[in-house]
């Protein structure tokens, strides 16, 4: 399992507002390329966004869905990247004066990237979130000084 943390200079809402906003997550989210639709009632549990994924031409379509929230603390999604594989990506939000914690743990849980995960592929994965982490660091604080 991946786990990456990252300090970030705003109240854990202001990441929230962020973590809850599919649209948002091509601008963050290393590999996300587009948001295709979002369910109703999103981002009750259940509920799913529905996007593209991938690198360059290499694309595939699917899916991620809630399985627990608790605003502002906690999100955890199951991510689809199908044929490839399924897996949980869990963020944790702590409150640090003046600022917070987020944490990202991602996990294969199904499919042929499941089975053949190992300690070259976790580190590979713990690179890509720790730069998704920047950039969510830096969405979040581009999206908090334009409100102000």
């Amino acid at each position: 399992m991946s786990r990456n943390r990252i300090e970030v200079p705003v109240a854990p809402a202001r990441v929230f507002d962020v973590l809850l906003d599919p649209y948002s997550s091509p601008r963050w989210v290393v590999g996300a390329q587009r948001i295709r639709s979002v369910d109703p009632g999103w981002p009750e549990p259940g509920s799913k966004f529905h996007h593209s994924i991938g690198l360059g031409p290499l694309r595939l379509s699917d899916s991620s869905a809630v399985v627990e929230i608790d605003v502002p603390h906690r999100l955890r999604l199951e991510v689809r990247f199908r044929p490839i594989g399924v897996g949980d990506v869990v963020f944790e939000v702590e409150e640090l004066e003046p600022g917070c914690v987020v944490t990202m743990a991602e996990r294969p849980r199904a499919g042929p990237f499941w089975q053949f995960w190992n300690g070259l592929i976790d580190l590979g994965v713990q690179g890509r979130n720790e730069l998704t982490l920047r950039r969510l660091r830096r969405e979040v604080v581009r999206r908090t000084e334009r409100a102000r």
